[in-house]
């Protein structure tokens, strides 16, 4: 993975808050997979688009998110942020989208499994 990431927990009002964290340069990135990848479905729909362009199965593929607009070709992806004032648009290797991807439904099933331990210890 050419990408360095982390995970940070924050905790809002009692409750922690599993975030994906990127390089400033992919902040727009961070903020699609926090916001608009909000299940393993959802990931797994996007990662199916990737590799259908990819295959040459489709020649481009538009994903219209909660907060960004996805464009996939076969060797990069274009990430737009629909709501930032100065129209941030990011491009990455469509490869290592998808490894950026993996990783966070990785880390978010950690936390998950984390937080489930939590409420059965804790009083």
């Amino acid at each position: 993975m050419k990408y360095n990431y982390y995970v940070e927990i924050i905790d809002i009002n009692g409750h922690d808050r599993f975030i994906f964290r990127l390089p400033k340069e992919l902040k727009v990135v961070e903020i699609f997979l926090n916001s608009d990848i909000q299940s393993e479905e959802i990931a797994n729909r996007v990662l199916d688009y990737c590799t259908k362009v990819q295959n040459g199965m489709l020649e481009e593929d538009i994903i219209n998110g909660n907060n960004c607009r996805v464009s996939i070709k076969p060797d990069y992806v274009q990430i737009q942020d629909r709501y930032a004032e100065d129209n941030d648009i990011v491009t990455i290797e469509t490869s290592e989208l998808m490894l950026l991807i993996d990783a966070f439904v990785l880390e978010k099933k950690k936390f998950i499994a984390s937080n489930s331990a939590k409420k059965y210890f804790i009083n």
